[in-house]
């Protein structure tokens, strides 16, 4: 019966992610008609690519707006702000330099007007921004929050159109190229949009408590990180591996299970990928308790039963790696996934993994690409020790995800502009996204991440 298990799961997911992908369509199809035929003054009404969106028509807006007007005066004064009233679209407050203030206003989403809002929807331009309500609430005196330890975050980034890079890349393929799984070093994975800009604006604009923020790379770096994110921290890979002969690396595999090694990282500290990005404001407790243990987003999809095979994706062999690891060494059984969401950590949960499980810590940082034996540790591995030990708890978070390369962007990137109704967004390139959703994808984050 177990052997069914997994295909099972993956059934029952597809299904799953089948029948909500029925209800957005619907959802969208419901938003275009209901624009076609609102025309009050309150509505909001927008042209999206030729295509009509529309946001839900305000109640009370008149009556709300002039008093967040006032209390937004109050708090920030007359010169800070800018009133917009232009005939049928909706009124909005636009606060100067958004990003500077983010100590006084929190970015979160909302469906109506509700208390004290600042509305910044539309840019100078005219050009519709984003939908229903999005705005920063006003907060003059903030609650203690639940955890209120210091908090890194640590994303790995990589250009993949760097000529050195690319070289340093063919060479090292050669020399490997007859043991690996086709997707082991798959283009697609270091094809660039800018992703890396949007998801650090993610952050500064949706985590504002965090304390540090490192940027591990293969000693590159962005042409604009200096100007636009100047405390970023730059790793580079030499600092984190103690073997020479296992650089240079082009296994993210091998570069998280090397992640605890960034000198002065926090004991708490947050995992993310490029290609992943805060949908809203995100508070600490998000990623650890009160006591401060760390939260995991398990999937509904379970890991496949069985060995390591060798027709096993890069990814579902390191999972099973990480069950019998896990099993080993506490007894307890690995069975589903993780969310492609940011992923907590305790450093002293991987230190003391690396101590238990030397050999493979060390099989796995010496292999170039994806290899059928590597852990993936900081997405999946540590935050299972950590819950089977007791210093992880499970965690619910609101996920949208898709592949870049899906035909479903064209209706569901509108949608969730328009709604903005995930805490975090994950655009994943398991294949080269096609040019017309590359020009989606890059069309979106800016205007999400403006």
């Amino acid at each position: 019966m177990s052997g069914v298990k997994g295909p099972v799961s993956t059934a029952l997911h597809l299904t799953r992610r089948a029948a909500e992908s029925a209800v957005e369509r619907l959802g969208h199809a419901v938003s275009r008609l209901r624009d076609r035929g609102t025309h009050g003054r309150h509505a909001v009404r927008v042209s999206f690519r030729g295509r009509s969106l529309a946001a839900l028509p305000w109640r009370s807006a008149e009556t709300a707006f002039d008093a967040t007007l006032t209390r937004c005066h109050d708090v920030l004064g007359e010169s800070r702000l800018e009133t917009v009233r232009r005939g049928w679209e909706r009124p909005a407050i636009v606060v100067d330099d958004l990003p500077a203030t983010r100590a006084t206003l929190r970015a979160t989403p909302g469906l109506y007007l509700e208390g004290d809002r600042v509305f910044h929807a539309w840019e100078s331009s005219g050009r519709f921004v984003a939908g229903p309500d999005v705005g920063v609430d006003l907060v003059t005196s903030s609650p203690a929050p639940a955890f209120s330890g210091e908090i890194d975050l640590v994303f790995t980034w990589v250009d993949g159109t760097d000529p050195a890079w690319l070289e340093r890349r063919r060479s090292r393929l050669g020399q490997d190229a007859a043991t690996l799984h086709p997707s082991a070093a798959n283009d697609a994975r270091f094809v660039q949009i800018d992703e890396l800009r949007f998801a650090l604006r993610a952050v500064e604009r949706f985590a504002p408590w965090r304390r540090r923020v490192f940027l591990v790379t293969d000693g590159q770096s962005p042409d604009w990180l200096a100007d636009e994110f100047p405390h970023v921290a730059l790793v580079g890979h030499e600092q984190l591996f103690d073997d020479p002969e296992a650089l240079p690396t082009f296994n993210s595999h091998a570069i998280e299970s090397r992640l605890h090694r960034i000198p002065g990282l926090a004991e708490h500290w947050i995992y993310l990928n490029d290609d992943v990005f805060l949908g809203g404001y995100s508070p600490p407790s998000r990623f650890f308790d009160a006591e401060g243990r760390a939260r995991v987003f398990l999937a509904d999809e379970a890991i496949p039963d069985g060995p390591v095979t060798a027709s096993d994706q890069p990814v579902v062999a390191a999972a099973k790696r990480n069950r019998e690891l896990l099993a080993r060494l506490t007894g307890a059984r690995l069975e589903r996934k993780l969310k492609h969401v940011p992923h907590p950590q305790l450093r002293s949960v991987t230190e003391e993994l690396e101590r238990l499980a030397p050999a493979e810590f060390r099989s796995t940082g010496r292999s170039a690409f994806r290899h059928p034996d590597d852990l993936s540790v900081a997405s999946s591995l540590a935050p299972h020790y950590a819950l089977a030990t007791g210093r992880a708890v499970p965690g619910r978070i609101s996920h949208f995800y898709a592949d870049v390369a899906s035909p479903e962007l064209r209706w569901r990137l509108p949608r969730l502009l328009e709604w903005r109704d995930a805490d975090v967004i994950c655009l994943n390139a398991t294949d080269a996204a096609p040019d017309a959703n590359r020009a989606r994808l890059v069309d979106f984050l800016s205007r999400y991440f403006f």
